[in-house]
């Protein structure tokens, strides 16, 4: 079987061909490095792997940092994407598996692959996983795209030849830009920051909720994020209601502070025609790029899952 899968770094997201059925799944990428006590009906998912223990625990403030760029070729990343494997329900198997790095990771300061960081995240995930009292997969290649240029293919296909979308890509991690020509028959321009992402956002809420005497995991934090306009899942979700005016400050500043740092190197780009929002964070800037940007409605694309834009796109073109 062949597994497409857009391993960001606050969740996974997978995308394979079962019988004649295509199916996608996503994976939250929280892990603590000690094991699961094992109760309940829920199935535990104990790791070990290059001499540590794993677990996944959505609720651990605990949780290991996953928002760098060095979490491309980490142990966890590796955990995450067998985690991710094993909750598709398939039996445990030999797999080919095709995964993704930011620009900035796949491209060199030519614009040329790298080949070095391909072959390394190839490396790292070939490495076995041992889940404890049970089977994981066997990965036996690994081939590796591009973040968001793939995501693109659907529209870019059926293009005229003066047309080209930009295609923007922001990750919990990661910001990816890429100017691409209609029926993906070159790449124009491609921009990189391993550095600017929802994480952004995410940091100054854990710390209004540390404040607000809520110790919270990253999954937490985003998940506030995602019901910032929601003021009863706020109240319910914050100890100290008394800070709650704290909290949505951070939002609010965090959320603007983000959507000015990607506007501008979108400034940069020109001779467009289309543009086009991927991502966990496209609903947080779609609106303000769709300003920016001045295009009529029928040429700015997001979609109602843009979390799953990448992996429809690589397995469409795998």
């Amino acid at each position: 079987m062949k597994f497409f899968i857009d391993d960001g770094s606050t969740n996974i997201k997978m995308q394979w061909t079962e019988g004649n059925e295509v199916k996608q799944l996503i994976s939250p990428n929280s892990f603590k490095r000690e094991w699961a006590v094992n109760f309940g009906p829920e199935p535990v998912f104990n790791y070990a792997f290059n001499g540590e223990h794993y677990s996944f625990d959505p609720i651990s403030a605990d949780a290991l940092v996953t928002t760098n760029v060095a979490w491309q070729y980490s142990d966890v990343n590796v955990v995450a994407v067998h985690h991710a494997l094993l909750k598709s329900g398939i039996t445990p198997q030999d797999v080919d598996i095709v995964v993704t790095l930011p620009l900035a990771e796949f491209y060199d300061r030519n614009n040329q692959p790298n080949e070095e960081n391909i072959r390394r995240k190839q490396t790292s995930l070939m490495r076995p996983v041992t889940l404890n009292g049970g089977q994981t997969f066997i990965i036996r290649s690994v081939e590796v795209m591009p973040e968001s240029i793939p995501a693109g293919y659907g529209v870019v296909k059926d293009m005229d030849d003066l047309d080209s979308l930009l295609i923007i890509d922001l990750g919990g991690t990661t910001l990816d830009i890429s100017h691409v020509m209609s029926r993906m028959r070159g790449i124009s321009r491609i921009y990189g920051n391993p550095e600017l992402g929802v994480s952004l956002m995410t940091q100054d809420v854990r710390a209004a909720l540390s404040m607000a005497r809520t110790r919270s995991s990253s999954l937490l934090a985003d998940e506030i994020i995602i019901n910032r306009r929601d003021e009863a899942f706020l109240s319910k979700r914050i100890n100290d209601l008394s800070r709650l005016e704290l909290v949505r400050t951070a939002l609010k500043e965090s959320h603007q502070r983000l959507i000015t740092r990607v506007l501008e190197p979108i400034s940069s780009f020109n001779g467009y025609s289309h543009v086009m929002v991927i991502g966990g964070g496209a609903e947080l800037i779609a609106d303000a790029v769709r300003k920016h940007c001045g295009l009529r409605d029928e040429r700015f694309f997001v979609s109602a899952s843009p979390q799953y834009d990448l992996v429809n796109g690589m397995h469409e073109i795998g």
